[in-house]
């Protein structure tokens, strides 16, 4: 690998209202050499990555992508990835980011309601065989006995691209012959730029607790000024090598490290799907110096058999989110001094608050921050919506680095932002006297209690004291005489295998408030439920003490 050039020697780091095409040139112009992304794939030097990214980009334009084309895309975190969004990027189209965990009826979902003209996917994820999903839903594609087939169920799609090999079909193009097809073409100028710097370049769909998701646009000049205010924040500098587990298609991953990454200059490591082995051979291997971790990925490391302290000694920077307990974790066990506390939501690029990373730890692990420069945090009352004091907790309302409101979807729009672009959370915190937020939980998990309210993550945080508890949850469920009972769920750690309920119990009457205590607490013999993107499913959580408390 060759070795970056000193960030104070790179005037790009000065100029934030590139666009992405311009970010993705000056980069190869002034670092030809310096790795951009490194996978298990291969790796790209910038200048490589410009050349595959402009003729994709002349492939895509033979096929009549143009400005306000939409592309959907499903593909595990991959070069490919990069290379189609960047593409996209430069001919002014918006990609909507598929989930790869999706399965049939997901899939049909996010065909729909994107309105996707050409579709990229991976062939197979894990177990599931993408294409035989996609054949399903778009047989039209597979009969078709020459290019130019229509769907009858999305009358908008008219081209498959596949990443993997090829199967012969006529109605299906490939990935890696877009480019081939494209050597030929004199209409393409690879110096151009995006004709338009603030429409979006990315759909993101939310995780949230909707019965769908929400299809979020990441707006094109917002997202490279979050990447620069964030990577401002984490201390992140042309030359520093980030390791990206999450994946590409959530904010986290796409709208947050994807741009930290590029408006540095730096090297993207992308793994494929995170596991803990291949995970620290990885971070080993390429010397990682910054690391995209949440807590269930800090644990599946900590305790992974062959994890060391020396095997990852070169984290030196990263962004987290989670309980002190948690941020504790991953700046002492895991060895990340200069990790980040956040808080966000796609629906601010994956971030609005982030701690310094040069703060101790010790007010790392109890703020999640103040607001990124741009953006503005009210914290409002729920009934009122009147603005609340230092100190008062009530709903976390953003304004700033903030999406327009969602697709398609104007009721969820209203509920969720105001007529002047306020983003209505849904979630708890107050701001102390220093203007950092404190997150306290979702309003819709709060637990009410014989008239008192209680927030799951307050209790989660006093049981994860316990020496011998390595993860907890906390949820409420429904009760006649009280309106709701507390219930825990928790984890041991490797070295304890029996702690009872009426320990645990007894260790928490000694010390938090009568109503606090939980009226259950379950020792799991496997890992506490999570969603897709690696954050606790709640929900499943509430289902499993319901059974319980029957």
């Amino acid at each position: 690998m060759h070795t970056h050039k000193s960030h104070k020697d790179i005037d790009i780091l000065r100029k934030p209202m590139l666009t992405l095409s311009e970010l993705l040139n000056e980069w190869a112009t002034v670092q030809p050499s310096v790795v951009a992304v490194h996978s298990a794939h291969g790796l790209l030097t910038y200048s490589e990555l410009k050349q595959q990214v402009d003729e994709f980009a002349a492939g895509l334009q033979g096929l009549g992508v143009t400005a306000g084309s939409v592309i959907g895309l499903m593909c595990t975190n991959r070069p490919e990835w990069m290379i189609a969004a960047l593409a996209a990027a430069k001919l002014g189209a918006r990609v909507s980011a598929f989930n790869t965990w999706s399965k049939k009826w997901d899939l049909q979902y996010m065909l729909e309601e994107s309105g996707c003209e050409v579709l990229i996917v991976l062939s197979a994820v894990r177990e599931t065989d993408v294409t035989s999903l996609i054949e399903e839903l778009v047989p039209d594609a597979w009969n078709a006995v020459e290019p130019g087939w229509s769907s009858a169920d999305f009358p908008q799609l008219r081209e498959i691209i596949v990443i993997g090999e090829r199967s012969g079909l006529a109605g299906i193009r490939y990935f890696a012959d877009i480019a081939i097809e494209a050597q030929n073409s004199t209409y393409f100028d690879e110096n151009q730029s995006e004709p338009c710097r603030d429409d979006p370049i990315f759909v993101m769909y939310t995780s949230g607790s909707t019965a769908r998701p929400k299809a979020v646009p990441i707006h094109r000049h917002v997202a490279i000024q979050h990447g620069h205010a964030v990577a401002e924040r984490m201390g992140v500098v042309n030359g520093d090598i980030i390791w990206v587990p999450v994946p590409l298609f959530w904010s986290y991953g796409g709208a947050n490290a994807f741009m930290v990454g590029l408006v540095t200059g730096s090297t993207l490591v992308l793994q494929e799907i995170f596991e803990a082995d291949e995970a620290l051979s990885i971070i080993e291997e390429h010397r990682c110096t910054v690391a995209y971790t949440l807590p269930n990925i800090t644990d599946a490391l900590i305790t992974n058999p062959a994890f060391s302290r020396s095997r990852i000694r070169g984290l030196v920077k990263g962004i987290t989110i989670g309980s002190p307990r948690e941020i504790e974790k991953a700046g002492n066990q895991l060895g990340i001094k200069g990790i980040c506390n956040s808080y966000g939501s796609t629906e601010s690029y994956g971030g609005c608050c982030v701690t310094p990373s040069k703060w101790p730890l010790e007010r790392k692990m109890v703020t999640q921050g103040p607001p990124l420069p741009a953006n503005l945090l009210v914290i409002r009352d729920f009934g009122s919506n009147e603005a609340l004091s230092v100190g008062e907790v009530g709903q976390i309302c953003v304004s700033g680095q903030v999406t327009s409101g969602y697709l398609a979807q104007a009721d969820q729009t209203l509920a969720s932002f105001s007529d002047d672009g306020e983003f209505r959370s849904g979630d708890l915190g107050f701001l102390d006297a220093a203007g950092d937020l404190h997150f306290v939980g979702r309003a819709s998990e709060m637990i009410r209690c014989a008239g008192i309210n209680i927030a799951p993550t307050e209790v989660e945080e006093f049981i994860g004291i316990h020496p011998d508890i390595a993860e907890v949850a906390v949820v409420g469920v429904p009760d006649e005489a009280k309106g709701e009972l507390v219930v825990a769920f928790v984890c041991l750690s490797n070295n304890k295998k029996t702690v009872s309920e009426f320990e645990l119990k007894e260790f928490c009457k000694d010390q938090i408030a009568s109503y606090k205590v939980p009226a259950r607490i379950m020792v799991m013999t496997k890992p506490l439920p999570r969603t897709d993107t690696g954050k606790l499913s709640r929900k499943t959580v509430r289902d499993m003490a319901k059974e319980l408390m029957l």
